[in-house]
């Protein structure tokens, strides 16, 4: 295709878009198109009336017979418009202005003989073919190839016709020429029209992308249930009467990435967080943030495992498995300090500029403060966490630790790989 006809006979670059952008536009179009239909029909049904004011019964019926002949090809096709194989029969629009001409040839032809008017025959018919032809400038949405084809067509059609009713000379030349121009016009505003609504829609398509693109990475940042709300324009904020938290951070990072080069040591955190990241899917619970080397998870907020708590210390363990094998992978010490309490906690988003939906209160702050006072390679829980799941896991006695901010505190260690 040559770059002129390229640029006349556009498409997308892709089928499966030009397909669809074809039959979106010829179903925006089809209310339009139905309605400008039984706009016309009325009008040769109107016109046939009001003829016998000015012409013969005789010629009267003439007339009548060639438009009423039009009027139920444009009643059924207009009832067709709004049938759903529509949009994808792409021939309908020109059975239409290929079936109406008959008529309109028939009633140009008696009018004229009549008299009525100072109009001949070459005219009459003229216009009443510019006047199909620019129907079928709208109806034919998104079909600029088939309508250049109609207008060359309608112009070849017209002059047939003069020549054959008797047209020569100057008067042919005139009509021929006046109609082809128009025709040239009409074939523009085609184009125009095609060209304007092609732009809609890519625009359309790289909106919809770029809202499906943001939409995913929003869901990437947020649970699922907050995301819609968000989107929705609703204020997150939530109340949680139990949760288990979960808070782990590895023993001596800052020495263990001194002795490591940066990429190594970007790696290795990579690893531990997709370890942490599918151990959150696996025991039902909702990563909450990473900071440096700690990673905070939540039991009982957004999913709802069984038992929130035992969940956590699941969680807990699969994390400390994984961090040996890590260790081996990478040929360091790498050991995890997890603290994990249980009780209420408020969670909402905050911020507008880097979104995230956080936790608050203080069972967060003492989870923090166990996660601190953890062996390496421990799992320290609270009371209120031991109460829970001390039939599914056996600790040692409790030990009475100072935390900042909270004073003294039962802190119960697990014992990793004991079972209650």
């Amino acid at each position: 295709m040559s770059s002129f006809a390229a640029v006349v006979f556009q498409q997308f670059p892709d089928p499966r878009v030009e397909a669809t952008y074809r039959l979106e536009q010829r179903r925006r179009q089809a209310k339009f198109t139905r309605g400008m239909t039984i706009m016309a029909a009325g009008m040769f049904a109107t016109y046939s009336l009001f003829n016998p004011m000015f012409i013969s019964w005789e010629a009267t019926a003439g007339i009548a017979a060639g438009h009423w002949s039009v009027v139920p090809i444009l009643v059924l096709y207009a009832w067709y418009v709004g049938q759903p194989g529509y949009p994808t029969n792409r021939y309908a629009d020109l059975a239409l202005f290929v079936s109406v001409q008959p008529g309109m040839h028939y009633a140009a032809s008696v009018f004229a003989a009549t008299g009525a008017s100072d109009w001949a025959f070459g005219p009459l018919l003229c216009y009443n073919v510019m006047v199909a032809l620019a129907f079928a400038c709208l109806a034919f949405s998104a079909s600029v190839r088939r309508f250049f084809s109609l207008a060359l067509a309608s112009v070849v059609y017209l002059l047939a016709a003069l020549i054959w009713s008797g047209e020569t000379g100057a008067r042919l030349f005139y009509t021929g020429t006046y109609y082809s121009l128009y025709a040239v016009l009409v074939c523009y505003l085609n184009w125009a029209i095609d060209d304007k609504a092609r732009a809609l829609y890519a625009a359309g398509v790289t909106i919809a992308a770029e809202r499906e693109k943001s939409d995913k990475l929003l869901e990437n940042i947020l649970p699922r249930a907050v995301a819609d709300r968000l989107r929705s324009g609703q204020a997150v904020a939530d109340e949680y009467p139990e949760v288990a938290i979960v808070f782990v951070d590895v023993v001596g990072f800052t020495e263990l990435a001194k002795r490591l080069p940066a990429r190594r040591t970007v790696e290795l955190l990579n690893a531990f967080f997709a370890h942490a990241d599918r151990g959150v899917d696996l025991f039902g619970l909702d990563k909450v943030k990473t900071i440096g080397d700690a990673y905070m998870a939540v039991s009982g907020a957004m999913t709802r495992p069984p038992r929130p708590a035992k969940a956590a210390l699941d969680f807990a363990c699969y994390l400390i498995d994984g961090a040996k094998d890590l260790g081996r992978r990478f040929g360091v010490d790498f050991r995890l300090h997890v603290g994990v309490n249980t009780g209420p906690v408020i969670g909402g988003v905050i911020s507008a500029k880097r979104i995230s939906y956080d936790y608050w209160g203080d069972t967060i702050n003492l989870a923090s403060r166990l996660q601190d006072v953890a062996a390496a390679n421990g799992v320290a829980v609270s009371a209120s966490t031991f109460a829970q799941v001390r039939d599914a896991y056996t600790f040692a006695e409790p030990r009475k630790v100072p935390l900042k901010g909270m004073g003294e505190v039962d802190v119960y260690d697990l014992r990793i790989g004991e079972f209650g």
